[in-house]
């Protein structure tokens, strides 16, 4: 750490134009004391960080180098050591390696959320590392990004599933959008397995429904585009395959649409079995 202090400090004095006696005049210290921390010697006390922070023009995270979250290259380059090592059969070797990482960045959510995707993909019957993941997850599911929140949240509901933890999966489904395909899947598997199945056969075939009218909805879109291209053949093949939709599906007995909603939920709530 002394070596990069050091060298941080000589970069933005000479940025500055100063020398080291004009930075230890500004600091109320000796030149040689300047002198010993850029070449390593020794670390700026901790009351002059600050005023040095202010004299050479940065910030103290600056000075020390410190960062609050890694690169998206330095977690690629993370996971792919873990993921060999679990492939390996090193599971201790590789939770080692991503807890040291996760105790040395432990607000960076990107990097809870990309090791929480290997403990469950690589944990096995390791409940530990299961539990883990849970943890890392709920980390996650405050990130930023829509999609990564909602796969934050979609992990949770599989893996409290998977721990017979029924109520908390289905607590994680409600922050997925309203009606949203995936969570209506995800939703009718719990309900099995909490043996609910009038529940979940109804969103399945609430979801079967979404799925036949947007298919048919893009079918007679692209006959449509055919026709006034100029392409009719290929307009009337399309226009009959929304028919042919219609005909396998239409005898089947469906719910509606938004089966998994006791009311039409209101903008930006999330729709709840």
């Amino acid at each position: 750490m002394e070596q990069t202090v050091g060298r941080t400090v000589q970069r933005l004095r000479k940025a500055k134009g100063l020398t080291q006696e004009q930075l230890a005049g500004q600091l109320g210290v000796s030149s040689a004391a300047v002198s010993k921390w850029e070449t390593g010697g020794a670390l700026p006390d901790v009351a002059l960080l600050c005023p040095l922070a202010r004299a050479l023009g940065c910030t103290a995270n600056e000075l020390l180098n410190f960062r609050p979250e890694l690169t998206a290259e330095e977690i690629d380059t993370l996971c792919t050591a873990a993921r060999r090592q679990f492939e390996a059969g090193e599971k201790e070797q590789a939770a080692a390696l991503c807890e040291e990482r996760l105790r040395q960045y432990p607000t960076d959510l990107n990097l809870a959320f990309r090791v929480g995707f290997l403990y469950a993909r690589y944990g096995g019957g390791e409940e530990a590392l299961l539990k883990r993941a849970i943890v890392l997850f709920r980390e996650a599911a405050a990130l930023p990004d829509e999609e990564q929140r909602r796969s934050a949240w979609q992990m949770l509901a599989r893996l409290y599933a998977r721990q017979g933890q029924y109520q908390p999966a289905m607590e994680a489904l409600g922050h997925l959008p309203s009606c949203n395909q995936e969570g209506m899947s995800l939703r009718a598997a719990v309900l099995r397995q909490m043996g609910r199945l009038e529940e979940a056969e109804q969103l399945e075939r609430g979801a079967l429904a979404a799925q036949r009218k947007a298919l048919q909805a893009t079918l007679l879109s692209l006959a449509e585009t055919a026709r006034r291209q100029g392409r009719p053949e290929e307009a009337q093949q399309l226009q009959d395959r929304a028919e042919a939709v219609e005909a396998l599906f239409g005898q089947m007995r469906e719910a509606p649409v938004h089966a998994c909603c006791p009311a039409p939920a209101a903008p930006g709530q999330s729709c709840k079995v």
